[in-house]
């Protein structure tokens, strides 16, 4: 049980010590999965995004333009950035989301941390709870099997 106890304070010192360090990583990381559009995990990533937060691109839609899947196909956005999934979509014809997605993901990082930080003070504090409350009932059946030795 305190070793449990010891991992769970020293992961939420780490996390609370590289908080911003993960933040300031979050854009770069974004830019990457466009510049990697073409492989299937970074547009599976990249397109869950944008579907989920109906967003496009980091900071807006003409990110997608200095990529590479964007010099390869000019003047279209893909479909996740227009709501649809399965095929792209055209930058003067179709309606697409207009913000970046990198707010969006920036927020979800800092309510991720917060449930995460709240968890793990709520664990903790049950653990100690535990730890304490065994500690009383070992002491206390000693005392019981003490006294029922005396008699």
């Amino acid at each position: 049980m305190w070793l449990i106890l010891i991992l769970e304070i020293a992961l939420s010192i780490w996390i609370f010590y590289n908080l911003e360090s993960i933040k300031r990583s979050v854009r770069p990381m974004m830019f990457d999965l466009l510049d990697t559009y073409e492989d299937t995990q970074g547009s599976m990533v990249i397109d869950k995004i944008q579907y989920n937060f109906e967003c496009c691109g980091v900071d807006s839609h003409l990110d997608w333009i200095h990529t590479h899947w964007g010099q390869e196909n000019l003047g279209l956005l893909p479909g996740s950035c227009c709501h649809n999934m399965f095929s792209t979509c055209n930058i003067s014809t179709s309606t697409f989301a207009q913000t970046g997605c990198y707010e969006y993901v920036r927020n979800y990082v800092d309510f991720t941390y917060s449930v995460d930080m709240t968890v793990l003070l709520f664990a903790g504090f049950a653990q100690i709870i535990g730890i304490s409350l065994s500690y009383t009932l070992t002491r206390l059946i000693r005392e019981y099997e003490v006294a029922a030795d005396e008699k």
